[in-house]
């Protein structure tokens, strides 16, 4: 049966409300040592090992209070993108493999795969013993529906990550064929998203809306109490298939919007975990007594983004000025107080193929007003700055871009606008600069580099920047059908010189996730995407 009709394999910009005090979009990096030959495989790894380590011995029971800043709206893996609904129904549905928390592809409900020698039959062999919460088998069968529903789900917003799969189909109870349209070597990475998480073949014989009221899945917990867009309550599901998990009884999933009640109710006990903590607050809360801080590596860039379309903007010589004008380092430490990592590479160190050794371009004040003399504009110009007015670091970053490029004779005017107007502004390329971040989604660099510059793919225009250059975009084609994870860095890694040169946008830096803990909470971690899985968490 086919499972999509789209010849065409390409990426597209998702909007993800509510992390971080915005919206934005979804990338991602890594297939390890996942990705082989005819006749290679993964092995299962020992359940629990991927998603954070504790010391101790593990203690069974209580309810962890958890304080966030975002909500869930709703449950379907195949139709989320909210920030609330992502962090949240991945405690109850899982996939056929997980990124771990160090950001590496995990066997999980599958134990293994094939490929065949031209990579486009991928056969999977499910995990035995595997039950849904409410006590049913797992089978191929509902490894086909789940797939089939979130691939052919015209409206899901991932669904664009599963275009490569021609047919799947169940051979018995245990084992999954899925034929690809052509080579790609994103695959399982994109195999391993959230919307492909597995449900019961045609919802347990209920109906989708019943279904996803009172959900099953195969995930370490149940839900037991749900308000959308307010509090959640979750209760271990009885029959997980890792033995003895997961250690919690139950999670409170709480939503409190506001920053400084979340950091009240850590320290004064009500929450012993809190999400989105102010970097400015994180060396006080590191002094705090029977509190800790996580300072997580993401995905994640803050992009300042040109428009092409503009001539000033068009004149690679001007780009290359402003990149050389700006001091990421003192940005960073004026914005994140620390927390973050100055910007190089459009690709994150923490993402998988990042080339720490790409030639970018580093802050000069001569290289700049060289660059600038070079241009069409030697004595400067005044320009549109956009930014997203309820994003603070935004605002403070476009003060110091104001002030870096004046001694080019740059004056830059800052049109700061809510953040749907702000949206509209960029995406119909009314605007000459702007700030943006890009997050990944899964463990794959493919979603990032064809995003960012394959300008024929996912309906941006290259991040809305009109870059085209077709050296760039042969890199990415190059890499999205290499398997062989050596020749595809090195791939990557001209693909990052190039544009790093080309300056099509500037890497301002590459913020973290920052969460905070109370000391008796074990084994909590959040994985580059953002995720965090509580199976192995535990309360001392």
């Amino acid at each position: 049966m086919e499972v999509n009709d789209r010849a065409v394999i390409t990426r597209r910009r998702l909007i993800r409300h509510g992390l971080q005090g915005s919206a934005l979009f979804a990338l991602t990096p890594v297939i390890a040592a996942c990705g082989g030959s005819s006749g290679s495989s993964t092995t299962a790894t020992t359940a629990g090992t991927g998603t954070g380590a504790a010391a101790g011995t593990p203690r069974r029971g209580g309810t962890l209070t958890f304080a966030r800043s975002v909500a869930p709206t709703q449950l379907d893996p195949a139709n989320s993108i909210i920030a609330g609904d992502v962090y949240t129904l991945d405690k109850i549905f899982e996939p056929l493999f997980i990124t771990s928390a160090d950001g590496k592809l995990t066997p999980w409900l599958a134990t293994r795969y094939e490929t065949s020698a031209d990579h486009l039959t991928w056969t999977f062999h499910l995990r035995p013993g595997v039950r849904f919460s409410d006590g049913t088998a797992l089978t191929a069968d509902d490894v086909v529906f789940s797939i089939r529903r979130a691939a052919g789900n015209a409206r899901g917003p991932l669904s664009f990550l599963d275009s490569a799969i021609r047919t799947i189909t169940a051979q018995g109870t245990d084992t999954v064929v899925i034929k690809l349209r052509q080579p790609w070597a994103p695959f399982l990475s994109d195999i391993s998203v959230f919307a492909n998480a597995i449900l019961p073949r045609d919802f347990g014989g209920r109906s989708e809306k019943a279904f996803f009221a009172a959900p099953v899945g195969t995930g370490p917990f149940t839900l037991t109490g749900f308000k959308p867009d307010s509090n959640l309550t979750l209760t271990a599901n009885p029959h997980y298939w890792q033995a003895g998990r997961p250690y919690l009884d139950s999670v409170q999933l709480n939503y409190v919007t506001d920053d400084n009640q979340r950091l009240l109710q850590l320290k004064g006990g009500q929450a012993q975990v809190i999400d989105s903590v102010p970097p400015a607050n994180v060396a006080s809360l590191r002094s705090t007594a029977n509190v800790e801080v996580g300072v997580y590596p993401a995905w994640e860039v803050d992009l300042l983004v040109f428009n092409e379309r503009v001539p000033q903007f068009a004149d690679r010589h001007v780009r290359r000025a402003i990149a050389h004008a700006i001091n990421t380092a003192t940005l960073v430490q004026a914005t994140s107080f620390g927390t973050a990592r100055a910007g190089g590479s459009f690709f994150p160190p923490s993402l998988q193929y990042y080339a720490a050794a790409t030639p970018v371009l580093t802050y000069s004040a001569s290289a700049a007003a060289a660059e600038m003399a070079q241009s069409r504009y030697p004595n400067g110009f005044t320009t549109r700055l956009l930014i997203s007015g309820g994003v603070q670091k935004w605002s403070e970053f476009g003060q110091i871009i104001q002030q870096a490029l004046a001694p080019l004779k740059i004056d830059v005017r800052i049109q700061s606008l809510d953040h749907a107007a702000y949206e509209t502004t960029f995406q119909r390329l009314d605007y000459e600069m702007f700030i943006d971040y890009a997050i990944n989604d899964i463990s794959d660099a493919d979603e990032m580099a064809s995003f960012e510059v394959d300008f024929r793919a996912g309906g941006s225009g290259s991040y809305w920047s009109s870059y085209d250059n077709p050296q760039a975009i042969t890199l990415v084609h190059q890499a999205q059908s290499e398997f062989d994870p050596v020749r595809r860095a090195a791939l990557y890694a001209r693909l990052q010189a190039l544009v790093a040169q080309d300056a099509p946008f500037v890497p301002l830096d590459y913020p973290p996730y920052l969460y905070a803990n109370s000391s008796k909470v074990r084994g909590f971690a959040v994985n580059p995407g953002g995720a965090y899985r509580l199976e192995d968490v535990w309360l001392g």
